[in-house]
């Protein structure tokens, strides 16, 4: 093969030459969405972005803990409702994807996971889920085997799962690797224990972690495939005590390649670029919102009519989407205050 043979979206200047920089043929899909496809999603804050747009097509979007019948969507939201395909809240890291998947197939609860204060009960492995807390041990444990025995049923369902990267960081209990959404100690109450550290995971971690997700989960579901995204959303703090700029393309650099190394691992996955298309793009130069992290809406929009463009089996559907319109709930966000 030499360079005269290759097609013109592989040269940089004849994509500039083009008004659409021939985005059109960026995302050849190797994970084929059709309507009534089983689909469901999962991952950073960006992920709700995605999968409020799916929710309006005719594809068959997985929701195992759907909003409960007279709630509105904005207090569902604020409770885990309606933001994914079940209440897991957000899966920052490849660990907690595994971590929830291993306890969904095992039933299990994590003792270091239950905290207690101010006579309330937290599940911290979802805290923001039932801000308030639970009024027993006893109504905690079962609020959660409940959301278990739902994600088991989702992965053993699931055609397609749309799992979104986000970081690399992540706080965990030292002793059993168990590991948090976020630094506990921005909660509020806030939860400080000295087994809470810090990890900064690399490649090899990443790889292994999403390696074994999809083993166990094809153990129950042969048929499973994922289709891998990174968020654009650059990290609101960095626990490195570096520059969260450096931070933030280290871990975006760390879960792209990882990505493309599961690729080479496993059939049946594949990547959308929805990163390059609001990061590297020189056609959108102003992707971002005034904060410089929120994705304005206009550009998800756009990448999400490349998505459905890659797709011609999926169409619109006329229901609205749950959650349409309403700004993403991220946990992250109190790592704001919590450094004021």
């Amino acid at each position: 093969m030499s360079y005269s043979q290759l097609p013109p979206h592989s040269f940089w200047g004849r994509c500039l030459a083009d008004n659409a920089f021939l985005l059109d043929r960026l995302y050849p899909a190797a994970v084929r969405l059709q309507a009534g496809t089983r689909v469901a999603t999962a991952g950073s804050c960006f992920a709700q972005k995605i999968g409020s747009r799916l929710r309006q097509t005719n594809v068959g979007f997985l929701d195992l803990e759907p909003l409960p019948p007279g709630m509105r969507i904005e207090t569902g939201a604020r409770y885990g409702y309606g933001l994914y395909s079940a209440r897991y809240g957000n899966l920052y890291t490849s660990a907690q994807l595994l971590q929830l998947a291993e306890d969904a197939f095992a039933a299990r609860l994590r003792d270091e996971a239950i905290w207690t204060a101010g006579g309330r009960w937290y599940d911290g492995l979802r805290p923001r889920i039932e801000p308030g807390g639970f009024d027993s041990r006893e109504i905690l444990e079962a609020a959660r085997l409940s959301h278990l025995r739902k994600v088991r049923t989702l992965l053993e369902e699931t055609e397609v799962f749309i799992f979104t990267l986000g970081l690399t960081e992540r706080w965990q209990h030292g002793g059993t690797g168990t590991v948090f959404p976020l630094w506990p100690g921005a909660l509020k109450p806030a939860i400080v224990d000295e087994n809470h550290v810090f990890v900064n995971a690399r490649i090899t971690a990443v790889v292994d972690e999403l390696d074994r997700f999809i083993r166990l989960v094809r153990a129950h579901n042969p048929d499973f495939r994922v289709l891998f995204t990174v968020s654009p959303v650059p990290l609101i703090a960095t626990a490195t005590g570096g520059h969260v700029l450096a931070a933030t393309v280290r871990s975006k650099a760390v879960l792209r390649t990882a990505v493309d190394e599961i690729l080479h691992l496993h059939e049946g996955c594949d990547y959308f670029p929805s990163y390059e298309i609001a990061t590297a793009n020189p056609r959108c130069r102003l992707a971002f919102r005034d904060d410089e992290r929120e994705v304005r809406d206009e550009v998800v929009d756009r990448i999400m009519a490349l998505f459905l463009a890659a797709h011609p089996g999926l169409g619109r559907s006329a229901a609205a989407a749950p959650g349409a319109g309403i700004d993403p709930v991220c946990d992250e966000w109190l790592l704001n205050a919590a450094g004021s």
